[in-house]
């Protein structure tokens, strides 16, 4: 069923990690890749999406903040004037000088604006996340561009397959699929036997100790 990497990767994941859940979600996208069951494509993507997004941050204890676009949307919607919007009929010196906005409603877009950047902060953070929890790269600057080039290229395509849409996915995803899923998969063996190779170092140096 697993192949003897991915189940190092599952012993790794459900009892040195001890998450049972992502074990399980691992080992349900492994085995759904390879029987192609029906909605394959979103659930193998999804449990990607989830696996690169969640894992390194559930181990290492941070706890990510969203951004919530809708309730600043809503609360600028209630002061937002539609004379402020641009149409044709503006006044030539309107659209030279612009309009005057209550300093509240600037407040309100710069407030939106600094949270977003420090949601695009964070989220570049995230992606050297998984390398510094697992693999030891405490310096972010220091993780080779082409590790964090094809994680981010895997974490892209996971996050705009996971999600259903009206139209079919292109012809080529089974390849894509096989290519990302392979990415994820060998960062996570990796991680694995890193792991497990500094708990038998350890275990060594105790069962010397205790001789």
């Amino acid at each position: 069923m697993l192949k003897e990497e991915q189940e190092r990767v599952y012993d790794w994941l459900n009892n040195d990690l001890r998450l049972p859940v992502f074990a399980e979600a691992y080992k349900g996208a492994v085995i759904i890749k390879e029987n192609k069951s029906a909605g394959y494509v979103s659930f193998v993507a999804h449990a990607g999406r989830d696996l690169m997004n969640i894992l390194a941050a559930t181990v290492a204890g941070v706890k990510a903040k969203q951004v919530q676009y809708k309730n600043h949307i809503d609360k600028l919607q209630v002061d937002w004037q539609e004379e402020w919007g641009f149409s044709d009929s503006l006044s030539p010196e309107i659209t030279e000088n612009g309009h005057l906005i209550p300093v509240e409603v600037c407040q309100r877009v710069s407030t939106l604006i600094e949270e977003h950047k420090s949601g695009s902060m964070r989220s570049s953070e995230a992606n050297g996340l998984f390398f510094s929890t697992f693999l030891d790269y405490s310096d972010i600057d220091k993780i080779p561009d082409n590790f964090l080039f094809e994680w981010k290229k895997a974490k892209i395509w996971f996050v705009g397959h996971a999600h259903l849409r009206k139209n079919s996915f292109p012809g080529e995803t089974d390849d894509n699929l096989e290519k990302h899923f392979n990415c994820l998969d060998g960062y996570l063996y990796i991680a694995a036997s890193s792991q497990y190779d500094r708990l038998k170092e350890l275990n060594e140096i105790l069962d010397a100790t205790n001789r």
